[in-house]
């Protein structure tokens, strides 16, 4: 019997001095730690690629604008107006922006084509068009007679006025109607 104790004791410690066992206990804490870097790091890509297309979006929805606004730096200041056949109605955005946003102008009290000695407008109040990045994008523009004063406040139309200031507005066109660019210029009547 002390024989076959001394043999199990052998046995025993044979095994606790061995490494037998710790290469699959190493193997797991290595697969945890990496499981965790690549989580990280997939993590950090995934907000790299959202954050990279929110910054072609908005780079997308300014290019709109500044092309709709270089439009009006092309034109006679008689031509600075809005189609009033184009301008929406109801509760469109382009209606209700002001309410919210008080730098966004009225759709009412604006330059219109055909009035106070204005000529043919070069574009329409509000239209969608569809981007490079095959996302959809809405062009609202505003005309308004504004004063000479600091601020340039608005001026209710009338003839002989001699500043108006531009702004374009680029929403999603998409239909959440979210505000991604704008641009705003302001024309003065030459002598």
């Amino acid at each position: 019997m002390r024989a076959s104790f001394e043999t199990i004791l052998r046995k025993v410690r044979h095994r606790l001095s061995g490494s037998d066992g710790f290469g699959l206990i190493e193997l797991i804490i290595a697969m945890f730690l990496l499981t965790v870097a690549i989580s990280a790091m997939l993590s950090l890509y995934v907000g790299t690629a959202a954050s990279m297309q929110r910054a072609g979006e908005k780079g997308t929805a300014l290019t709109l604008a500044e092309k709709q606004m270089e439009t009006y730096r092309t034109v006679p200041f008689t031509a600075i107006c809005v189609d009033s056949a184009t301008i929406p109605t109801g509760s469109d955005p382009y209606v209700t922006a002001h309410a919210a946003d008080a730098t966004i102008p009225a759709s009412t009290g604006q330059a219109i084509g055909g009035s106070n000695g204005d000529a043919g407008c070069p574009s329409s109040a509000s239209y969608t068009t569809t981007g490079p990045d095959h996302r959809s994008y809405r062009v609202d523009t505003y005309v308004e007679y504004v004063g000479t004063d600091a601020t340039f406040s608005h001026l209710t139309p009338a003839s002989g006025l001699g500043l108006k200031r531009v702004t374009v507005i680029t929403r999603d066109g998409a239909g959440t109607g979210t505000i991604i660019a704008r641009a705003s210029s302001t024309f003065v009547r030459s002598s």
